[in-house]
């Protein structure tokens, strides 16, 4: 009786430990998005996502032609997810204050249900104490509160990677195929909002069959789910789309590969948008290298690859440093190059990180902590290995099957942005992760040295070692 009354309350513990989080992250996203304004909110990706939405709502065409044009051309350069999400806003508001307004909002729902449902996964192999630290950590991180008062795909992208990952966290504990297959089509849905993550699930059934971490059947239907959606979206852009130049993910791809291929790109986009006269001439000699590098790649794939590697040649030392050291840091960095900067997008006016000292002092810190989470989360790597595996808790069987899905997550968006191109914004979805994995080395190191120090303490208590008076 007393064992029930106990595992009642820790149960209710855990779920008000939850809502707590989320009220948390859910207030701060709120009044960030009611008190921060984008002059100039339809723009860049955001002007693409808006005209993709506008003509799915008024024409239902997926195109990213601008309103009034005489013709639209069916295409899939942008993936469909995030301009669905703004058309059933506008089918429902129009297009006026009252969506943006909407969308802000439920933006701002959006990524408070992130850092819960992250949350809770982290509760698959931490003690709660850690899971909540990792959850408050996230409803503070400014780069996840800035990002839901822009119309960008990170907030909704997020929201669904968090859910289909903990969603096969939960099959894997309760063994159920079922929900094996409801978590593939997630992690499908979050394909198509963005397309990095269209073979993850596939891979992570693979992988969790190679390892014997799941039963073969759950695998299946991991896989098959994960394959319903985009394999549907495969086959409309077959039937429907019209082969064109830059008007396919494919040529986005390459775009991203040319531009990832030079270190200089990013602070030579910034020049030609924020730079003085001069720092614009510089700079247009390297976006143009860019794309004569897309250019070639687009007409012949072959040549373009091989004109990249004769470029890596003549600097093998540089351009490893930059694959392998550079472009890492720089995707899990602080600064958003490809935008305003800092943690900004677009430009932004009346943040509260820059009125506010309060949301001033938290933006220090967290920049200040940004490269030792990092780190840590580089870290959790050992505990993967099975002389490590024991330092954390077995709370079930599968547990360690859902921290090594997080674990290979992390390292697989590392190396597709690191191998394409690298940008703090593209991290946004995946900080909860980071932050879960930082959070996992500190609760092994810390749960590794108190049974060090029990140890010790035993050891002593019993003479053992001690010399004999």
């Amino acid at each position: 009786m007393i064992t029930s009354e106990s595992e009642h309350f820790k149960r209710w513990h855990g779920w008000l430990v939850l809502f707590a989080v989320f009220l948390l992250a859910a207030g701060l996203r709120w009044y960030y998005v009611t008190q921060a304004v984008v002059p100039i909110p339809v723009r860049g990706d955001a002007g693409q996502y808006y005209a993709y939405a506008l003509n799915l709502a008024n024409h239902g065409v997926f195109a990213k032609d601008l309103p009034g044009a005489a013709v639209i051309h069916p295409d899939n350069y942008r993936d469909p997810g995030y301009p669905v999400f703004l058309a059933l806003w506008m089918k429902m508001l129009g297009t006026g204050a009252a969506w943006y307004a909407a969308v802000l909002l439920s933006q701002a729902l959006l990524g408070a249900l992130t850092v819960t449902l992250a949350t809770q996964l982290g509760r698959h192999w931490l003690p709660l104490r850690w899971a909540a630290a990792a959850g408050v950590t996230m409803a503070l991180w400014p780069h996840s509160i800035t990002i839901n008062d822009y119309l960008l795909s990170e907030t909704l992208f997020g929201f669904l990677v968090a859910l289909g990952v903990l969603a096969v966290a939960s099959a894997l504990q309760r063994r159920s195929s079922w929900r094996a297959l409801a978590a593939g089509l997630t992690l499908g849905a979050a394909a198509l909002t963005n397309a990095v993550l269209l073979p993850v699930g596939v891979l992570l059934a693979a992988l969790l069959a190679w390892r014997r971490l799941a039963p073969r059947k759950l695998c299946v239907a991991l896989a098959a789910g994960a394959l319903v959606l985009p394999s549907a979206w495969a086959v409309r852009n077959a039937a429907v789309v019209a082969p064109a130049a830059d008007n396919s993910s494919t040529a986005r791809a390459l775009q991203n590969l040319a531009q990832g291929s030079r270190p200089q790109f990013q602070s030579a986009w910034r020049n030609s948008v924020l730079g003085d006269a001069a720092a614009k001439a510089r700079a247009r000699i390297i976006l143009q290298a860019v794309d004569n590098d897309y250019a070639l790649l687009r007409t012949s794939p072959l040549q373009g690859v091989e004109s990249i590697l004769a470029r890596f040649s003549e600097h093998p030392l540089q351009f490893a440093r930059w694959y392998l050291i550079d472009k890492p840091a720089l995707f899990w960095g602080w600064s958003i190059e490809i935008g305003q900067g800092d943690i900004f997008v677009y430009l932004t006016g009346n943040s509260p990180f820059q009125t506010q000292p309060a949301w001033m002092a938290l933006a220090a810190i967290c920049h200040a902590l940004n490269t030792v989470l990092m780190l840590l989360a580089l870290a959790s790597l050992l505990f993967i290995w099975p002389r490590w595996q024991h330092a954390l808790p077995r709370k079930w069987p599968g547990s360690h099957a859902a921290l090594v899905t997080v674990i290979c997550l992390a390292a697989f968006v590392t190396l597709v942005y690191s191998t394409l191109q690298a940008e703090p914004r593209y991290s946004i979805p995946f900080r909860p992760f980071e932050i879960l994995l930082a959070m996992t080395t500190l609760c092994g190191s810390a749960l590794w040295w108190r049974s060090q120090r029990a140890a010790k303490v035993s050891i002593e208590g019993s003479g053992i070692g001690t010399p004999d008076e």
